[in-house]
Order: structure tokens, then C-alpha cells, then sequence
């Protein structure tokens, strides 16, 4: 192979004057938009003035937020070091008070049957107790209805507006709610509960009996449209006594034998 034909490889001179001509360019072209910037700064003073007051506008704002940053954290840092302990009792989730056995029976089964967290159960459960009593309707009644009109859950909506565990159309009823904030309080799970049972009541008294009443809570007028609104409601009311029936026996139980037992140890003294 000649000389001529193998590959020359540039030499450090060459290397040299190429960056020099590269920077030269580049320093160049600094050096003209660095020109252009000044001359259209000198032809435009107002730019300038805009310029610096963005600046300054900017400079003002960061100091005030890292202020505010810093007042938040102290305001954080006193708030935490002056909680008393019965503030952070106060601040602690209270526990729910236990419901007597029938109902805690009751709230257990729903709350596994709809997978409804059994806090929030037990007090839809002692709210339909305590309506109960006040409207003179058996408790497993309103829970009922909750169960096949909702299935307790308590955002649920129709298609025809009615909403709420109990689907109860606020905007008939605007007179029901209106001591409760009006119909926005239809969403409230409690107020829901007592404004639905309120209705169901005077459906039961305007029907003469509780079929005829839980087809006039559903709006049927008659036993063919109401789509076997009232057997599903009365079933599940049926499994809900049963819930009950099994939960009382057991004191019963217990305090018969115990009373059993009193003889035989008496006799054994003897």
C-alpha cells in the first residue's frame, strides 16, 4: 500500500485553527444580539422601565411568600406545642356507644350483607330505633325499606329525583325538610331516615294497612305496577326479625338456667 493512499489524520495545528474559527463565529454572534439587544433598548426606554419594575415585582413576591412560608410554620410549630391534653383528647375519634344486643345483631348482619362499614351501620340502625319509637313504626320496617330502596347506600338517586337511603323526593316533600335546611338536607343519611319514615307513616295511615301503605310510599296504584315492591320490603323486614328473635333468647336462656340451678344446689346442700 503507497503512501498516498493511507488516511492522513489532521494534524493538531489544523485541530487548533478549527475551534479558533468556531469560537470566533460564536463570539460573533453574541456579540450581535448582545448589540441588537442594546440598540433596541436605547430605542425603546419604556421596555426598560417594564422590565426593571417586573423584576422588582418579582423579587417583592418571592420575599413575601417566604414570609408567609415561614409565619405558617412557626403558627404550625405553636399550634402543636400549645394542644392541651384534653384538646388532643377532643381531637382523638371517639368510639361509638354499644347498641343493645338486638340492635347490634341487626347492625352486624346488615353490615355483612350490604358490605357497609359497621360503624356507619350501627348508626343508621340506632336511627331507625329511636325514629321507631317517635313514629310509632317498627324499627326493622324503616331498615326495610332502606335495604330494598337504597341498599343503604345514602347518595343513591332515582331516576326520577327521589335520593337518600330512604328515596325520598325532596322536592315533594320541600315542607318535611324545610326544619332540616330545605331539600339539600335530602343527601343527610339521619335526616333522610327521618323525613322517609315521616312519609312512610302517613302512606300506612292514608292506605288503612302497611301493603296498601308501602305501594303508596313507592307511588304504584295498584298491586300490578308496583313490581313486587311491598313482598320484597316485608321479606327482608321478616329476615330482619329474625335477626332480632335469635339475639334476645340468649339472656333468656341464661337467666333460666341460672334460676334452674338455684334448687339444685340447694337440694345437693341438704
Amino acid at each position: 500500500m503507497s503512501q498516498d493512499s493511507q488516511v492522513r489524520l489532521p494534524s493538531w495545528r489544523s485541530v487548533g485553527a478549527e475551534v479558533l474559527q468556531w469560537t470566533h463565529n460564536t463570539l460573533m454572534m453574541v456579540g450581535f444580539f448582545v448589540v441588537a439587544a442594546g440598540a433596541y433598548l436605547y430605542l425603546h426606554p419604556k421596555s426598560v422601565l417594564s422590565l426593571e419594575q417586573n423584576v422588582v415585582q418579582w423579587v417583592s413576591a418571592r420575599k413575601v411568600a417566604m414570609q408567609e412560608l415561614q409565619s405558617l410554620g412557626q403558627r404550625a410549630s405553636d399550634m402543636g406545642s400549645g394542644i392541651s391534653t384534653a384538646d388532643a383528647a377532643v381531637l382523638e375519634p371517639q368510639a361509638l356507644p354499644s347498641l343493645p344486643p338486638a340492635q347490634m345483631a341487626v347492625a352486624d348482619w346488615l353490615a355483612r350483607r350490604y358490605s357497609i362499614a359497621p360503624p356507619a351501620m350501627r348508626e343508621l340502625v340506632a336511627g331507625a330505633w329511636a325514629v321507631g319509637r317517635e313514629e310509632h313504626l317498627d324499627p326493622t320496617l324503616i331498615l326495610a325499606v332502606m335495604a330494598v330502596e337504597s341498599s343503604f347506600n345514602p347518595y343513591a338517586q332515582s331516576a326520577v329525583g327521589a335520593t337518600g337511603l330512604m328515596q325520598v323526593m325532596a322536592s315533594v316533600h320541600r315542607d318535611k325538610f324545610a326544619p332540616y335546611g330545605g331539600a339539600r338536607a335530602s343527601l343527610d343519611p339521619l335526616t333522610n331516615l327521618r323525613v322517609g319514615a315521616l312519609v312512610l307513616r302517613d302512606a300506612i295511615q292514608r292506605g288503612g294497612s302497611l301493603q296498601a301503605g308501602l305501594r303508596m310510599y313507592v307511588g304504584a296504584s295498584s298491586v300490578a305496577s308496583e313490581g313486587g315492591y311491598a313482598t320484597k320490603v316485608l321479606a327482608e323486614q321478616a329476615r330482619l326479625q329474625q335477626v332480632v328473635a335469635s339475639a334476645k333468647p340468649r339472656t333468656v336462656t341464661a337467666r333460666v338456667q341460672t334460676a334452674s340451678s338455684e334448687p339444685v344446689r340447694r337440694s345437693s346442700a341438704t
